[in-house]
């Protein structure tokens, strides 16, 4: 255990800029749960590295839509009504969406690829990329952080009562599994 927490103190920051890098929604979210169940990980210098990450990652998907789109477009010939209908939705609701599109996971690639598809301008892009991504770090960061902590008192607090986790493990296991099985019936 003391080996894997040494490599997370290591090896976690690189870890968590190449993975926000691409999004990196859930590796912000455990770096701030980590922070705050352990003094390796620093929450600010996370929160850094996410943001510098995930601007850096968004201004070269954007890159590849405005000034490659030949180049790329085979890649998503199975998904060209997705990038439509990201254009559209570009055109419709612009600078809001470009926010937005970062808490929302499965469309942060292909915004910024359709945004440069569409001939959205660079220095725009790039400020509301920024700006979102500040957000975006600065939120997931310390909400990962108050879930933590919140996860750390809950463990000192039962710490007293063993026969109160495996209850806790049990009824987490079962509410999960109702709403996955009632949310993946169909229709």
């Amino acid at each position: 255990m003391q080996e894997m927490i040494d490599n997370l103190s290591t090896y976690g920051y690189l870890i968590l800029f190449f993975y926000s890098f691409g999004g990196g929604m859930v590796a912000i979210l455990a770096a701030g749960v980590l922070c705050a169940s352990s003094t390796k990980l620093d929450l600010h210098l996370c929160i850094f590295l996410a943001f510098l990450a995930n601007t850096i990652g968004s201004t070269l998907l954007f890159i590849l839509g405005k000034y490659y789109k030949k180049d790329i477009m085979p890649y998503f010939k199975n998904h060209r009504r997705k990038i439509a209908l990201a254009m559209m939705k570009i055109k419709k609701y612009g600078d809001l969406l470009l926010v937005v599109q970062k808490f929302i996971y499965g469309v942060k690639t292909i915004i910024p690829i359709a945004a440069g598809l569409c001939k959205f301008s660079f220095v725009r892009f790039f400020i509301i990329n920024t700006l979102a991504s500040l957000i975006w770090a600065v939120i997931l960061g310390y909400a990962g952080f108050i879930f933590g902590n919140t996860l750390k008192e809950a463990f000192e607090a039962f710490a007293n009562y063993p026969y109160i986790a495996p209850a806790f493990i049990i009824t987490l296991i079962f509410i999960i599994w109702l709403y996955l099985s009632r949310f993946s019936k169909k229709k």
